[in-house]
């Protein structure tokens, strides 16, 4: 098994155990013991310092896996090492630059609706820092081919603080507030653990000799920039709808949104972990212009995606008024029953084409992925805008799944058009007849029967349909093996 098999693997496993803690905390924890709008207003103001902190970081994420087959050891080894660091330090102070400038026009926005966020800007700004530096550690692992523990401290790590942290709230040791402010601590520590972590990787040892890399470093500030902007724009579209429920509706509407959005997006787990190891491989494919490495790279992740994000949308949805009803305060929450799949549409739809963003991001067109995530947040804007006061929280789904569509169209068209690479084959076909059928199936079962025991026949339906589907027409060699694998575990079990 390679590395990419092996750190994909091992980061897949870190980010479903950070999704069932997510699930356990978003569903169970925060629905029993907070109201909708306190669950609004902790989402947006991470997503805001999520957003904020992907412009401050620069694009050193990017950068990190770009240049460094071109970077040497020693002296220019350090002095790009600490590039890594000292860059979005600068970032950070930017971005508050920027935020002061546009300061009255953001509380004006929030003012009537969400006035509770604009007391919280401290709170913003203190986790846009220390994300933006775990950023850039996570960045110094990635550059030496490891993101199992960096992603096991953001996905797992911080979800057991919040938890641990949550007991405070459950047995009325201090009051939300308290908890609020106590995000600090959280990615602070998991700042600590990733700076941990490289110290016995690869101990850091900064220099200033930043002349060492001038071979390159004008392509390094040209590339950075398009990554910053394309970092932004990507960042903007996954938060936008929450941000913008918060300031059009109410912070009640979008906690409702952030939960239900929350499942559909369990899906795209495996695409976190693949893009992060795959990206040095397609850099140094790209220095190689080996285009049938990219193009079998590309084909391979687009039908294991495929099915793998297909199966888990089905099952979810298969299962999502069973979800609802054992949740606590579930009839509330249940309204947003199509967020979530359209939610799951959109991140289907993104796992579909593969490494599609990812290839054109290495590429000589790299600028190709500016224009596009542009557009692509010109549309979620403009979408959000009209369809929020249509549908309500529906109609942000609605709009985030007509945005990734219509990007990811554009961005298939560009890489095909161009480099005649493409990730679907004649098994592309196939599996998403497979998913249709079982969709149709699944939608139209129906038995008056409770509704936790008819979800749960739907799931079992669900995955019969879909393992027999996968097994006959053998659609993935990669999923077959894993088959394979697993009955022949089931074999020799059974025999002793």
């Amino acid at each position: 098994m390679g590395l990419i098999a092996r750190q994909t693997i091992k980061g897949s496993v870190a980010s479903y155990v950070g999704v069932v803690l997510g699930t356990f905390t978003l569903l169970f924890l925060f629905p029993a013991f907070l109201s909708q709008d306190q669950i609004g207003l902790l989402r947006i103001v991470t997503n805001a310092a999520g957003m904020f902190s992907t412009l401050a970081v620069l694009g050193i994420p990017q950068i990190s896996v770009k240049y460094y087959p071109y970077v040497h050891g020693g002296e220019e080894y350090r002095a790009y090492a600490t590039l890594l660091y000292v860059v979005p330090l600068g970032g950070v102070l930017l971005c508050y630059l920027i935020f002061l400038a546009f300061k009255q026009q953001i509380t004006d926005f929030y003012s009537q609706n969400a006035k509770e966020l604009t007391q919280y800007y401290y709170l913003v700004w203190s986790i846009t820092l220390l994300n933006t530096l775990y950023l850039a550690a996570a960045s110094y692992a990635r550059m030496n081919n490891r993101i199992v523990v960096p992603s096991a401290i953001k996905d797992v790590g911080i979800r057991i603080l919040t938890i641990l942290f949550f007991l405070g709230i459950i047995f009325h040791w201090f009051d939300f507030t308290i908890f609020l402010n106590l995000q600090i601590v959280i990615y602070g520590l998991a700042l600590l653990g990733v700076l941990w972590y490289n110290h016995r990787l690869a101990p850091f040892r900064p220099s200033i000799r930043f002349e060492r890399l001038k071979p390159f470093l004008k392509g390094v500030v040209s590339f950075g920039l398009f990554s910053v902007l394309t970092s932004t724009a990507s960042i903007l579209v996954t938060t936008i709808d929450s941000l913008m429920i918060g300031g059009m509706i109410n912070l009640g509407n979008a906690g409702i949104y952030v939960i239900a959005s929350y499942i559909g997006l369990v899906i795209e787990m495996p695409k976190r972990s693949l893009n992060a190891i795959a990206g040095p491989v397609l850099s140094e494919s790209w220095k190689n212009q080996d285009i049938q490495k990219i193009n079998e790279l590309h084909a391979r992740s687009s039908i294991n995606q495929l099915l793998f994000g297909g199966g888990m949308l089905l099952l979810i949805w298969a299962g999502i008024d069973g979800i609802f009803y054992i949740m606590p305060n579930g009839e509330t929450y249940a309204v947003g029953k199509w967020v979530v799949l359209f939610i799951g549409l959109a991140k289907l739809t993104d796992l579909t084409f593969g490494l599609t963003a990812e290839i054109i991001s290495f590429s000589p067109k790299y600028r190709y992925n500016l224009y596009l995530l542009l557009f692509l947040a010109g549309i979620a804007v403009i979408t959000n805008y009209f369809l929020i006061p249509l549908y309500g929280i529906t109609g942000a789904g609605l709009a985030t799944f007509i945005s990734y569509l219509v990007y990811n169209i554009l961005s298939y068209y560009l890489l095909k058009r161009d480099y005649g690479i493409t990730p679907f084959t004649s098994a592309s076909a196939k599996a998403m007849v497979l998913l249709v059928i079982v969709f149709l199936v699944i939608q139209f079962f129906r038995i008056d029967i409770p509704v936790l025991l008819l979800s749960i026949l739907k799931v079992i339906l669900a995955s019969a349909l879909l393992l027999i589907g996968i097994i006959y027409y053998r659609l993935s060699p990669d999923l077959w093996l894993l088959v394979k694998s697993s009955l022949e575990i089931f074999r020799n079990f059974t025999k002793k």
